[in-house]
Parts: C-alpha cells; structure tokens; sequence
C-alpha cells in the first residue's frame, strides 16, 4: 500500500487494523485473548507509542492482512487487502495497543469500538504481536 506521512491522502483520518484490522483489535474474528508471551514481553506505553507512531505496518491476522499507518497525532489508516480502508484512532497502554475503527460500508458497517490487546514484541527480528496479529514494517 505504500502509505506514507506525506503522501496527503486522507492522513487527517489515518489508525490491523492496527491490524490492524485484521486481528490485531477489535476487527470481527479477532481473538481478544491474552497470552502468557505477551504478558511476559509487555512494552511500556511510551515504547509501544514510538514504535508505531508516524510508521506504516502490514499485519497478518488469522482473518485479514493489510496495511496501517499510524500517525503521530493518534489517527489511523487502515487498509485490508481485498476490502478496502477505513479510518481510526489509536492510543497505548502499559502492554496493550487500543484501536477504534470507523464505519466502512459494506465490509465494516458499524465500526468498531475502542478495544485494547495485548502488544509485545514478536519471535521474529523486527515484528511485534497485537492480540493474534503479527505486525511487520510496510515496505
């Protein structure tokens, strides 16, 4: 998806799917469960903040893939491979990433609420894991 801070499409409305999406919060199908290697990796707020802010990240979820940027200012944009992008809002928490998404008809028609999961970093240099998504640099 190639999205970038200066690419002035739609960055005022920028947030799996975190996901982020796909199953990193609050998306259908995404798993709300803790781990015990989330627990055990948990990442100060400031950490997770700086981590996405400002970035592109695919994620890879058990129902969705697809791309978010995270700006700086707590918007987001997500776009989900094969059904389109809708628009967000991001914030942390000790250990946790919260992600709301707005209404994207047909395939997100009434949003999603802000709920958080559990973020840490992943078994792979370079990834980290929200609820059951997989999160990765954009290229």
């Amino acid at each position: 998806m190639g999205l970038r801070l200066t690419d002035g499409r739609g960055l005022a409305a920028v947030a799996l799917v975190a996901l982020a999406l796909a199953g990193c919060s609050g998306m259908p199908g995404a798993d709300k469960s803790s781990s015990t290697n989330a627990a055990a990796q948990a990442m100060p707020a400031a950490e997770i903040r700086s981590t996405l802010a400002g970035r592109s990240w695919r994620f890879q979820g058990p129902n969705n893939t697809g791309t978010t940027l995270y700006a700086e200012d707590g918007s987001s944009l997500v776009e989900v491979d094969g059904k389109g992008r809708t628009k967000g809002k991001w914030m942390t928490k000790d250990g946790q990433l919260c992600e709301s998404f707005d209404p994207s008809p047909p395939w997100l028609p009434g949003g999603v609420p802000m709920s958080c999961y559990p973020f840490s970093r992943g078994t792979a240099p370079n990834t980290y894991q929200a609820g059951k998504a997989v999160f990765s640099p954009a290229s």
